[in-house]
C-alpha cells in the first residue's frame, strides 16, 4: 500500500531509495531536502505505510530559447524565453518500478503544473531526459522532442488534461 503524493518531509526516509540511477538516488538522499528548504525545487514523494520513499519527482520553474520550441507551444510574437514548468527529476525505487508509479507520479506533476499556472505563466512542461528510456516514457504521454536539445522534451500546458488521461 502506498500513500499519496505529498511534498518531501522530515518522516520520509531516504536512506534505501535506489532507482538504478547513481545521479538519482543522489539527488534524492543529498540534495532534495536542501534545494527544498532553499527554494530551488519542490520536491513531492509516494511513500509506503512506513514513509519509506519508493518515488519522486522534483519541480521548478524555468525558461528555454524560443528557437528551440515548436510553433504549437510559442505562438505568435513569442518573448525570446519562453517560460516552462520543468520536471527536474522524476524516478521510482527499483522494488516499486512496473506497478504504476512512475505515471502516478508524473500525473501529480502535471496537476501540480495546471495548478500554478492559474496564478503563474508557461506555457508548456519541460523535461530533460536522462536517457533514451526515460525520454520514452515522457513521449508515451504526450511530451515532445524540444528542437535541436538531445532529449529535451516539451508538453503544451493545453495538452496537460489530455496526457494525464493517457
Amino acid at each position: 500500500m502506498y500513500r499519496k503524493p505529498v511534498c518531501l518531509g522530515p518522516e520520509h526516509d531516504l536512506r534505501d531509495f535506489d532507482c538504478g540511477k547513481p545521479v538519482m538516488d543522489a539527488f534524492l538522499k543529498d540534495m532534495a531536502r536542501h534545494n527544498q528548504e532553499q527554494g530551488f525545487t519542490r520536491t513531492f514523494v509516494i511513500a509506503d505505510k512506513d514513509f519509506t520513499v519508493v518515488g519522486y519527482h522534483s519541480l521548478c520553474a524555468g525558461m528555454i530559447a524560443r528557437h528551440h520550441v515548436p510553433g504549437s507551444i510559442k505562438a505568435h510574437q513569442a518573448p525570446v524565453e519562453i517560460p516552462v514548468a520543468l520536471i527536474a527529476r522524476l524516478a521510482v525505487d527499483r522494488r516499486h518500478q512496473g506497478q504504476g508509479l512512475g505515471a502516478a507520479l508524473l500525473r501529480n506533476a502535471l496537476q501540480s503544473v495546471a495548478m500554478a499556472a492559474e496564478s503563474v505563466a508557461f506555457r508548456a512542461v519541460a523535461v530533460h531526459a536522462l536517457d533514451d528510456g526515460a525520454a520514452e516514457f515522457y513521449i508515451r504521454y504526450g511530451f515532445r522532442q524540444a528542437k535541436g536539445m538531445e532529449r529535451t522534451l516539451l508538453l503544451p500546458l493545453k495538452d496537460i488534461a489530455a496526457s494525464t488521461q493517457a
